[in-house]
């Protein structure tokens, strides 16, 4: 039913009207779209030129940190150890250029051509002439019939012969030819046979081998320090286990008159002897030897002084004074006076006190007295000479005896004043100076 009432029909349309009007009229505070927009676009005017230098200013700083941030990103990665060529392989296809090896060139100058000596000469790539002495050298004229360098390998124990000799190389060598040069050469050689000709021969290179002469010559490279003389004797009594008469200079005793003369051409000192037959059981050769047979050698050693040291090593002698007493009282009958020279000399003191005596009994052998006498002057002190003195005084200087010590008592005054007179040299250019 229509609703005719003034006022509330007044009063509807007032709403109405009050809640369209809220509608479309907007915050009171809030200004208008329009009007913002026009101020900022004035703004934008009015400092544009400001706005323009800030943007500028702005972009610079950020294309500087940008380059700042590449620049540390590539020193990071520079510093990287290059990744390994598989890798970098598979990753990328890699040019046939680089994966092709280049060939590789040609050598600089002939090539080196190494071979033994004896092959180089079997095969006409180098000329020799050798000349030895039959012992202990051997002189090589070679030259090099190649366009090609050559060096040359001659090994310990090479076998050379001469018309009557033989010799064998005692040292390894290696020799460097030029192309077409010449080469002398002193090499060191042993003679292998006693019955060698110690002279100027021709040699010629030979084959075959000797026994056990590799082990001696490996010892003697270890050993530079070896004696020749003891390296001949080794050998000597390796190819031909000669007897000590084959080497001794001392007079054998047990050595019976009449028999063939030994060569004079391989006698060694007894320090050599010694030293050889230390060597050869040194380097394993254990066979019974011709050479250490003749007792003699032991006292004969014994009583040298190069050798003493080396003879107690070798005999294994322990109790020397024993040693020498038993020699005295219970050696061989041809050798036990061999024993008061060992006292004399190894044990001076006792000897002063001794060997006079031994001098003066009347009812010692003869042989025994004038060792005794002899002997006195191997003790080498000055203490010696009154007592020879007063024996030629004793014995009278027309016997064997009194000569004895009459030549001894000189032997000894010229020694020691000898001596005395080359002390005061230097004291008196001390003195002058």
């Amino acid at each position: 039913m229509p609703i005719s009432d003034s006022r509330s029909l007044t009063r509807s349309t007032k709403t109405a009207i009050v809640h369209k009007v809220i509608d479309i009229t907007p915050e009171p505070d809030s200004p208008s779209r329009q009007p913002v927009l026009e101020k900022v676009l004035a703004l934008t005017e009015q400092y544009q030129k400001e706005l323009i230098l800030t943007a500028g200013v702005l972009f610079a700083v950020v294309v500087g940190l940008l380059a700042l941030h590449h620049g540390s990103h590539r020193q990071v990665v520079a510093a990287q150890p290059p990744k390994p060529a598989p890798i970098l392989a598979q990753t990328a296809p890699v040019s046939p250029k680089v994966v092709t090896t280049a060939p590789p060139a040609a050598p600089k100058g002939p090539i080196l051509i190494e071979l033994n000596l004896p092959t180089a000469v079997q095969q006409g790539l180098v000329d020799c002439q050798w000349r030895g002495n039959g012992r202990d050298r051997l002189f090589m004229d070679a030259k090099n019939a190649s366009a090609q360098p050559l060096r040359l390998h001659l090994g310990a124990g090479q076998l050379l012969a001469s018309t009557d000799s033989t010799i064998v190389v005692l040292k390894s060598q290696t020799l460097d030819f030029a192309p077409h040069a010449t080469l002398h050469e002193v090499i060191p050689t042993v003679a292998t046979s006693s019955a060698n000709k110690v002279v100027g021969a021709e040699y010629h290179l030979s084959e075959g081998t000797l026994p056990d002469l590799d082990k001696l010559f490996a010892y003697a490279a270890a050993h530079p320090e070896a004696r020749p003389g003891a390296i001949q004797t080794a050998t000597l009594i390796l190819t031909e286990n000669l007897p000590l008469s084959a080497f001794a200079k001392f007079n054998e005793l047990s050595a019976g008159a009449g028999g063939m003369p030994e060569s004079q051409d391989f006698k060694a000192d007894t320090v050599d002897i010694l030293s050889a037959l230390t060597i050869v059981k040194d380097i394993g050769i254990s066979r019974p030897l011709a050479a250490t047979i003749d007792p003699q050698l032991e006292i004969e050693g014994m009583i040298d002084p190069d050798a003493h040291a080396l003879t107690v090593q070798y005999y294994g002698i322990t109790d020397e004074w024993g040693y020498w007493k038993n020699q005295l009282l219970q050696g061989d009958p041809s050798t036990r006076h061999y024993a008061l020279y060992g006292i004399a000399r190894y044990y001076p003191d006792v000897a002063l006190q001794m060997l006079p005596k031994w001098a003066r009994g009347e009812t010692v052998s003869p042989v025994f007295r004038l060792s005794a006498v002899e002997a006195l002057v191997e003790t080498n002190r000055p203490e010696a000479i009154p007592i020879l003195r007063e024996l030629e005084r004793e014995f009278g200087g027309t016997t064997q005896l009194g000569q004895a010590a009459h030549q001894g008592a000189n032997l000894l005054d010229a020694q020691f004043a000898h001596a005395g007179a080359a002390t005061a040299r230097p004291a008196l250019a001390s003195a002058g100076n």
